[in-house]
């Protein structure tokens, strides 16, 4: 009987711990003790080994996406964590892990590489496989076509998001992002009009006195100088940058005071005639 019991119990073991195996549990456990010793690369080896010995298991996904992470984040290793990601999106689209995978691709194109293009593509591959996820991304590509001064592109993104997605909390940033493309792109009457549309709808919004002021700097461009500066005076104790306040009203000032300076009359220079010698 005893040996018989022995035998069960060294059954039992043996088939958890060759389960435990067949997962990678141990390799995984591995890397997050070496992740939390600050030994990275070590990390990485025993993230991938559970992802090559153990591709179908359900820590396979985890791992790609510590991949990824570590190689992005502290080994600042950035085509080696594109290259987890993209392998985690592939392998498992429905991972709740993916979404941000992909999103993560774009941003190293938009704000490690500079690729602004190229983080449009990644962003678009995100709205394709994530749909349901899509605003935030159409929002990234929107800002990357302003970046590239393709205003008219960029605003259909922001316009897109409004229409498509009408319930998100973010509704008057979109608005206020519409409005600055304009400011840039140089169409101050435009700009006026959306910034004035963003405070009628979004009174208390977080982006009421940045507005106020871009409306601010828009007629002064247009040459409004007294409203320019009327509205400046108003946001005294609201705006968050109290000198630059300060700095704009102040070269207001002076170029109102400049135009009711009386222009001295002009003084014509003779020209001396030579001599005769």
């Amino acid at each position: 009987m005893v040996s018989g019991r022995w035998f069960v119990g060294a059954f039992l073991c043996l088939f958890f711990l060759t389960a435990c195996n067949r997962s990678g549990e141990e390799a995984y456990k591995k890397g997050e003790e070496l992740w939390e010793a600050e030994k990275y690369s070590e990390a990485v080896a025993e993230y991938e080994k559970v992802v090559s010995d153990y591709p179908k298991g359900h820590l396979a996904t985890d791992a790609l996406y510590q991949i990824g992470n570590i190689n992005y984040l502290n080994l600042r290793d950035y085509w080696k964590a594109i290259e987890a990601y993209r392998s985690l999106v592939e392998m498992s689209p429905g991972s709740p892990f993916s979404p941000d995978a992909q999103r993560k691709v774009a941003d190293i194109y938009k704000d490690k590489f500079g690729d602004l293009k190229g983080a449009i593509a990644e962003y678009q591959r995100f709205i394709k496989v994530f749909p349901k996820e899509a605003d935030k991304a159409i929002y990234q590509m929107a800002q990357c076509y302003v970046l590239l001064k393709e205003f008219g592109k960029g605003r259909e993104q922001y316009e897109n998001i409004l229409k498509e997605h009408p319930d998100i909390d973010y509704a008057d940033d979109v608005h206020y992002q519409i409005a600055n493309s304009y400011y840039l792109e140089g169409k101050t009457g435009e700009a006026i009009k959306e910034f004035e549309e963003l405070l009628e709808e979004f009174p208390d919004s977080r982006f009421a006195a940045d507005a106020s002021f871009e409306i601010a700097l828009a007629k002064e461009e247009d040459g409004n100088l007294q409203e320019a500066l009327s509205i400046l005076e108003f946001l005294r104790g609201t705006y968050h940058d109290e000198r630059v306040l300060e700095l704009r009203i102040k070269g207001i000032q002076e170029r109102i005071a400049a135009k009711k300076r009386p222009v001295p009359p002009r003084v014509l220079k003779r020209k001396k005639s030579r001599k005769n010698s």
